[in-house]
C-alpha cells in the first residue's frame, strides 16, 4: 500500500517528536511504501514562514512566486501580517487553516505558489492508497483550538474526500489542565473521526475519551510506537562519555572530558506544562533548589536533559548548579541511552520517559500539558500513579527527593520490572505494522 505520512516531526527540536515519528515511520514501512511525507513545519503554531492574507486573490500568489526577489519581499510582508496578529487578530484571519476544512483546503491551494514550504502539503501530487496521521500529542481540546490538530483534521478530511483510506495512529485525546473541554472543537472533530478507517490511541485514558466523544468511531489501542525502540536502547552499545554524540549547542570543551556515564547518575528535565513558561525566573530558581538538594541528599551526579526548546531555561540552571547538560540537538538515540541508564529520571516529559523506561529507569513524574504522564504510569503499571507540579513547592521538592531515593533503593528488581513491561508494550506496538 502507498502511504502519505502526516506528522513526520523529525525536523523539530524535540526528542519525543523525533523519536516517535521515526518509530512510527519504521512500522509503516514494514509492509508498505511511504510515497509522501508532510513534516512538522505545517503544524507549528508559529506561522511566520507562511504568507497568506484573505484579501489577496489567487493571481497575486502566482505573480509573487515568479519574482526574483520574492523571498525578500515575502519576509517583509509576513512581518506586517504578524504586526496585525499582535493586535489581537485571530490566527485564522491570516492563515490558511480554519474550523472549516473545505475552506482551509481552498485557501491552502490558493497560497501554495508563493509558499515553497507548503508544497509537500498538496495531496493531489501523490499516488497513494492511504493517509496515516501521527497523532502524537496534538489533540488537546484546550479553550483555543490547537493549530496542528486543525491541520491534521484538514488532511484527514481531504483524503477521505479523495476516496482514500485514513488512519489516525499514536493518538492522544485530552483536555487541558485547569480548563474546560472545548466542546465546539470536539463537535467539529466527531463526524470526521467517526468516518475514518481507524482511530488508534496510545493509552487507556485516550481510549475512554474517544469512546465517550466519538462513540461511532472505529477505535483501537496500541502502545506508543516509541516502545518499539526497545531493540535499539538494549542493543549492547554503551554511551560512556560525551565525545562522539553531543550536539552542536552542547559541544563545549567540558563535554569532551567531564561527561562520564560509567558512574551512577540521575537525570532531570522540565515539562510541557504552561507553568514553566509563565515565570522563567521562578522556574530557574526552583530547579536550582531542586538540583542542589538532589546533589546533597543523593550524593549522585545530576545530569540535566533538555528534550525540548521549552526546557532551555535549564541551560541557566546548569550554569548555576554546575551540572552537565544534554542539549536538545543531541542525537536522540544517544540521549535515550543516557536516560535509559540513569538511576532515576525526574521529569514532566512523556516520550523521554518512555526512552528511560526502555532501559528500566524508574521515573518521578511531574505534570504536563495533558493527562499523558498519569496515563503513561498506568501503561507501565506503576503501583501508585501520581505526579508533582512542574514547578514544585518546597514540600514537593522534599517528596520528590524521598521518592527518588526510594526508587533507587529498589535497584535491579524494579528496573527489571519496568524493562519487562516495556518488552510487552513493544510487541503490542509492533502490531500496528500489520494494519495495512
Amino acid at each position: 500500500m502507498n502511504i502519505v505520512y502526516v506528522g513526520d516531526n523529525r525536523n523539530r527540536l524535540n526528542y519525543g517528536c523525533r523519536a516517535t515519528s521515526t518509530a512510527l515511520s519504521e512500522l509503516l514501512s514494514v509492509n508498505n511504501k511511504i510515497v509522501g511525507r508532510i513534516h512538522g513545519n505545517f503544524r507549528n503554531t508559529d506561522t511566520r514562514k507562511i504568507f497568506y492574507s484573505p484579501i489577496l486573490g489567487s493571481y497575486i500568489y502566482k505573480f509573487c512566486a515568479g519574482r526574483k526577489h520574492w523571498p525578500i519581499f515575502k519576509e517583509v510582508l509576513i512581518d506586517i501580517i504578524h504586526i496585525r496578529r499582535k493586535m489581537k487578530v485571530s490566527f485564522t484571519s491570516n492563515d490558511f487553516i480554519s474550523m472549516d476544512f473545505e475552506n482551509s483546503i481552498n485557501k491552502l491551494l490558493k497560497c501554495l505558489p508563493a509558499n515553497d514550504i507548503l508544497k509537500e502539503c498538496d495531496l493531489r501530487q501523490y499516488d497513494f492508497d492511504a493517509l496515516v496521521v501521527n497523532g502524537e500529542g496534538s489533540f488537546i481540546f484546550s479553550p483555543n483550538p490547537w493549530r496542528e490538530s486543525l491541520v491534521e483534521a484538514m488532511f484527514m478530511y481531504w483524503a477521505k474526500k479523495m476516496g482514500k483510506k485514513v488512519f489516525f495512529l499514536n493518538g492522544m485525546f485530552s483536555g487541558s489542565p485547569n480548563h474546560e473541554l472545548n466542546m465546539s472543537t470536539i463537535s467539529l472533530m466527531r463526524p470526521l473521526f467517526e468516518t475514518i478507517d481507524l482511530v488508534g490511541v496510545r493509552e487507556e485514558q485516550s481510549l475512554t475519551f474517544a469512546k465517550k466523544y466519538f462513540p461511532n468511531a472505529t477505535i483501537a489501542i496500541y502502545p506508543d510506537a516509541l516502545f518499539t525502540w526497545y531493540k535499539y536502547i538494549n542493543d549492547g552499545y554503551s554511551i560512556n562519555n560525551g565525545k562522539y554524540f553531543i550536539g552542536m549547542t552542547g559541544a563545549t570543551d567540558e563535554s569532551f572530558v567531564a561527561y562520564n556515564f560509567d558512574q551512577d547518575y540521575i537525570c532531570i528535565s522540565g515539562s510541557s506544562s504552561e507553568q514553566i513558561t509563565k515565570d522563567r525566573k521562578f522556574a530557574i530558581k526552583t530547579y536550582c533548589a531542586l538540583i542542589c538538594k538532589l546533589q546533597k541528599e543523593l550524593k549522585l551526579k545530576v545530569i540535566i536533559v533538555i528534550p525540548c526548546e521549552i526546557d532551555n531555561f535549564l541551560l541557566e540552571v546548569g550554569k548555576i548548579t554546575n551540572s552537565p547538560i544534554i542539549t536538545v540537538d543531541t542525537p536522540v538515540l544517544a540521549a535515550g541511552k543516557i536516560l535509559a541508564n540513569a538511576r532515576v529520571y525526574i521529569t514532566g516529559r512523556y516520550h523521554p520517559s518512555i526512552l528511560a523506561s526502555l532501559g528500566g529507569t524508574p521515573c518521578v513524574f511531574m505534570n504536563s500539558n495533558s493527562h499523558k504522564n498519569m496515563s503513561l504510569q498506568q501503561t507501565l503499571e506503576y503501583d501508585n500513579p501520581h505526579e508533582y507540579n512542574s514547578i514544585p513547592t518546597e514540600d514537593e521538592i522534599n517528596k520528590i527527593i524521598y521518592e527518588a531515593k526510594s526508587l533507587i533503593s529498589k535497584g535491579n528488581l524494579l528496573r527489571a520490572k519496568i524493562r519487562n513491561r516495556s518488552v510487552v508494550l513493544s510487541k503490542e506496538a509492533e502490531k500496528m505494522s500489520a494494519l495495512f
